[in-house]
């Protein structure tokens, strides 16, 4: 089932195309995040191993990988960037109703008094909600990467350091 978009959005507003670019700034940010994440890990991976005879990794012994936090640095800019840009969505939606026809006359008539506000603040809410979203999407994706990628022995002991530790 299709929900209407024309619901949601100010009259005549092409609601279809702003959630196709909402959707591919999430997705950029997504991929921007995780290649801020995956360089500086896959240096510190590198670091726990040395080159042994006949080119074979050898795990350097007491080697261990710096807290999780420490890769995070920069991951989720893309999110910001992308959140900071939904007010001035709003903004937008607003005065799209001062447009052409002048809908913004019949928005102020209408019985339901919210209207207005539902189809000038519902798109950016979404995608607001959308950035959350992803930079938690984008967070569990790291730490599973961090997890299952890091030999056990090289874990640090407290993987929040950074953040004051998680008792």
């Amino acid at each position: 089932m299709r929900m209407k978009l024309e619901r949601w959005y100010p009259l005549g507003f092409p609601g279809g195309a702003e959630c196709a670019w909402t959707a591919a700034g999430l997705g950029a940010a997504l991929l921007y995040g995780w290649c801020r994440f995956a360089a500086p890990f896959q240096r510190a991976l590198s670091a726990l191993y040395e080159s042994g005879a006949g080119r074979v990794r050898v795990l350097i012994p007491g080697a261990v990988m710096a807290p999780f936090p420490t890769f995070l640095s920069g991951v989720f800019t893309g999110f910001w960037a992308l959140a900071l840009c939904m007010p001035a969505l709003a903004v937008f939606h607003y005065a799209w109703h001062f447009q052409g026809s002048r809908s913004i006359y019949r928005m102020r008539r209408l019985p339901q008094r919210w209207e207005l506000w539902r189809r000038c603040l519902a798109g950016p809410l979404a995608g607001a909600l959308g950035c959350l979203l992803a930079a938690g999407l984008t967070l569990l994706l790291c730490l599973l990467c961090y997890w299952f990628q890091t030999p056990a022995a090289c874990r640090a002991a407290d993987l929040w350091a950074m953040t004051g530790g998680v008792s």
